[in-house]
């Protein structure tokens, strides 16, 4: 996964000076709320650094491709995801033995959180380690509304990158620092997180 990280990165930043540097922003995130998982906070950072005063704009940008992606991939989770008798599809089956950190675990958790806190998970989707492609198969595979899936979808993915837009324009360099620095720290907090909502819906807390 770090060498994922560490060649997403290096390609972002290769490509964040061209002209081209919105279309792999959309491209990229779009990938990872339809079908990939990709370290997008990393990519946005990375992409809204080299000119700070479109962040917003590229915020903008983000959130659509995010929507657009989510609705992919909930069309993905609606039409090829389960048998009639409720087992894996063998394309379901294909995405979890070649996609990293898609695994039946990691769905049958996103599962139990959707149907505990319904589209209230998608605003913890902004902290918790579990890439934004489950949320979107999932819903999808399920059946939930698609209008209030995408609709929160665009809220919530809007919030957190108005949010970052906002951070990069009033500290510039620092926020790529601070992340980075804290990178660790933030995944194991975000684990951490994970396992305490997961366990408390499971055992009934919740």
């Amino acid at each position: 996964m770090q060498s994922l990280l560490s060649q997403t990165y290096a390609w972002t930043k290769k490509w964040s000076n061209s002209r081209f540097s919105l279309l792999v922003l959309f491209l990229f995130l779009f990938l990872d709320a339809s079908i990939f998982p990709l370290p997008t906070t990393v990519i946005f950072i990375t992409i809204s650094l080299i000119t700070p005063s479109r962040s917003y704009y590229n915020a903008l940008t983000a959130s659509f491709a995010m929507f657009f992606g989510a609705i992919a991939g909930y069309t993905i989770g609606f039409n090829l995801w389960l048998m009639p008798d409720g087992s894996f599809t063998p394309f379901a089956q294909y995405l979890f033995n070649h996609i990293p950190n898609f695994t039946e675990v990691s769905y049958l958790n996103t599962q139990s959180l959707y149907i505990k806190w319904r589209y209230t998970v998608l605003f913890f989707s902004i902290i918790l380690p579990i890439p934004y492609q489950v949320f979107s198969i999932t819903a999808g595979a399920f059946a939930f509304n698609l209008f209030g899936f995408a609709l929160s979808t665009l809220v919530f993915q809007g919030f957190r990158f108005f949010l970052l837009a906002w951070l990069i324009i009033r500290y510039g360099e620092g926020v790529k620092t601070i992340f980075q620095k804290n990178l660790k720290i933030i995944a194991l907090v975000s684990a951490f997180l994970l396992l305490i909502l997961i366990a408390a819906t499971q055992l009934g807390y919740l």
